[in-house]
């Protein structure tokens, strides 16, 4: 038995089959936030400490998210440090650009760095995402922060400022 579609059944099979596949997409809003330590000279008061342990909103800065199939988007947080996502069902890792890329913190030359060190903390991701057809995991994994420019991971002492006295 040979079964033959007109154009209008075709055209009606593919829209079922088109929207059951976008129906299968989760939307998904993560809040992103980091810690910024108090970088200045002078002694810090109690109040400037306790305002560098507030989180604040990861706020118009480039995150990738990569898929376990290996497909790479670049996503950018709005003013409060929200990321919209819309996507299928599989595993993700977010990172931060630098990790990604695999360059320094701060865009200083690699060679102040331990390399051991880097390649350790280019492995490092802000969250894994799975996504399945019931349920949807997120697993926070690394805290964000800004680190002040002596203090980036991995920087070797030589480019460090002397220690008070």
């Amino acid at each position: 038995m040979h079964m033959i579609l007109s154009g209008r059944a075709l055209l009606g099979a593919f829209l079922i089959l088109g929207f059951s596949f976008f129906a299968q997409k989760k939307n998904i809003v993560l809040e992103l936030s980091y810690y910024e330590p108090y970088c200045g000279g002078a002694r810090p008061t109690e109040e400037i400490l306790a305002e560098a342990q507030k989180p604040k909103p990861y706020a118009g800065r480039k995150v990738i998210l990569v898929a376990k199939s290996g497909k790479v988007d670049t996503l950018t947080t709005d003013a409060r440090g929200k990321v919209k996502l819309k996507l299928k069902r599989g595993e993700y890792s977010l990172m931060e650009t630098w990790r990604y890329y695999k360059k320094s913190f701060n865009g200083t030359p690699l060679e102040q760095y331990d390399m051991a060190c880097l390649k350790t903390e280019w492995t490092k991701t802000i969250a894994l995402l799975s996504v399945g057809r019931k349920e949807t995991k997120i697993n926070f994994t690394n805290e964000l922060h800004n680190y002040c420019e002596w203090s980036s991971p991995c920087l070797l002492e030589a480019h460090t400022p002397p220690a008070r006295e």
